[in-house]
């Protein structure tokens, strides 16, 4: 990290704070739902050699990860774990890398929030045409309504990313 970068920076601490709980919560989530899908894929396979699979496992597996990815999105924003190529600037000021960083940022936060509104909307969407997955007839709209929030927290997470590299010095 450049030096003086701190999420929990100046003005902000509370904010930044919070943030940071709210990033982690989702990320636990997400793990605890990879956890879930692991245990229910192994007796499902388990089940297969009693001819007693769990029928539509892989839509829930579709499903599960699906959410857990969101969940996991803004954590990896916030801890700055998200593939950066820097073979251009790597030998550019710190100050021109983080006015970068500051653009990627909020170029990250557009895009994800973007994914969420049209998430959110595809949910609605979904919602009023009834539509189910094949096998278990599970509402569609859950899986999208259960990952907008993962979007929406990711382009919160950019902003501040984007705030803490704009007043890197």
């Amino acid at each position: 990290m450049p030096a003086g970068f701190s999420f929990l920076g100046s003005g902000c601490a509370a904010m930044g704070r919070t943030l940071e709980f709210a990033c982690k919560a989702f990320a636990l989530a997400g793990g605890a739902i990879l956890a879930g899908l692991t245990i229910m894929s192994v007796v499902s396979i388990g089940g297969r050699i009693l001819s007693k699979p769990i029928q539509g496992d892989f839509e829930l597996v579709q499903f599960g990860c699906a959410i857990a990815i969101a969940s996991f999105l803004p954590w990896c924003q916030l801890k700055r774990a998200n593939i950066i190529v820097d073979f251009f600037t790597v030998r550019a000021a710190a100050r021109t890398q983080s006015r970068l960083d500051a653009l990627g940022a909020l170029l990250l936060a557009a895009s994800m929030a973007l994914l969420a509104w049209r998430t959110g909307m595809g949910a609605v969407a979904m919602k009023a045409g009834g539509e189910t997955s094949m096998l278990m007839s599970v509402p569609l709209w859950y899986a999208y309504a259960l990952m907008t929030p993962g979007f929406a927290l990711t382009a919160v997470a950019g902003l501040h990313s984007a705030w803490q590299y704009w007043n890197t010095k």
